[in-house]
């Protein structure tokens, strides 16, 4: 009787495996979970390249030594301006200025001085390295802000001042944020009557 259940035993095992591994290479029946389409595509305009290289020298000569938040806070703010009416492009905003009429107490002359938006602009630095790490993570940011409008959540659209930690401006606007060495600022909005 032994050696018929060993026989028996034998006989029967390949048909146990065979539908043991058949179990096993069924897949096993789920319900499909409904997925969100996610558009994984930004949108993208098309942009003169004189633009982008204002944008991206403002941010060099600015900000180059900030971290990415810093620089595309400065470069948010170049298109707040856009936004509030300060120019309409970015080289409009960069190379804004003003001439002020002061009076020297000594002589009692007047004379005019100029007053720039962005420092480096009035100290008449020009032509950065165009091909250094740090310039090129200038262009980086630079597009994508204008390029791809990138960065809204670092700064509000309010925001339209920054200084650096460096000046003590006496500013009256509304502080926001300070972004590495930088502090941000929105003008206060006029009251209704």
């Amino acid at each position: 009787m032994r050696y018929f259940n060993i026989v028996k035993m034998l006989l029967l095992l390949p048909i146990i495996v065979f539908v043991v591994t058949m179990s096993y290479d069924k897949p096993q029946q789920q319900k499909p979970v409904p997925v969100e389409p996610v558009n994984t595509v930004t949108e993208q305009k098309v942009v003169d390249t004189k633009q982008l290289q204002c944008l991206a020298d403002n941010i060099y000569f600015e900000a180059g030594g900030e971290p990415i938040e810093g620089q595309a806070a400065v470069a948010r703010v170049v298109l707040n301006r856009i936004n509030h009416g300060y120019g309409n492009t970015p080289c409009k905003v960069v190379y804004q200025a003003n001439h002020i009429q002061q009076i020297n107490e000594e002589t009692d002359e007047s004379f005019w001085i100029k007053v720039c938006q962005f420092s480096w602009v009035c100290e008449g630095k020009k032509d950065p390295n165009r091909k250094s790490a740090r310039y090129q993570t200038s262009l980086q940011v630079a597009k994508e802000v204008l390029v791809y409008d990138m960065h809204k959540e670092v700064i509000p659209a309010t925001v339209l001042f920054f200084h650096n930690l460096s000046v003590q401006p006496s500013i009256t606007y509304g502080f926001v944020k300070r972004i590495g060495n930088h502090i941000f600022y929105s003008k206060p909005r006029k009251k209704k009557r």
